[in-house]
């Protein structure tokens, strides 16, 4: 079995709205490592990856540059360069770029034995779409 090494140039590339996503590993890109995804997040000022869940997935978020409120459940932290959290599989959470630039955040999400989608959308759902956000 080959080593896996990822250069800059080797990402799989994801605009979205809030910034982007450079996924160091993910099953499209390469189906090698089935099930454990981690990714470079950048978010823009003023935006965010609004609340979500993932179905039997565990998840580290590392902030590698900027400021984000991150919603674990109902409680808000800002985390700030060098901070980091652990979010428990199926908890509800969110992360909004407080600060004046872009945020970038390097995000790990564990492998799961399931058919569920890597995320579930929250942020219509009661109470998550009447909590405060940018």
């Amino acid at each position: 079995m080959s080593t896996l090494v990822y250069k800059q140039d080797g990402y799989h590339l994801e605009p979205v709205p809030q910034g982007r996503n450079e996924w160091v590993n993910h099953p499209d890109a390469d189906p090698r490592m089935p099930g454990l995804f981690a990714a470079r997040a950048t978010i823009l000022p003023g935006m965010g990856h609004d609340f979500h869940r993932h179905p039997g997935r565990e998840e580290i978020i590392y902030v590698l540059e900027g400021a984000i409120a991150q919603w674990i459940g109902q409680d808000r932290f800002v985390l700030e360069a060098g901070d980091s959290v652990c979010v428990p599989a199926d908890v509800v959470h969110a992360s909004f770029n407080v600060g004046p630039a872009p945020a970038t955040l390097f995000v790990v999400l564990s492998g799961a034995m399931t058919s569920d989608p890597l995320a579930i959308d929250m942020a219509g759902e009661a109470p998550w779409c009447s909590l405060p956000t940018p």
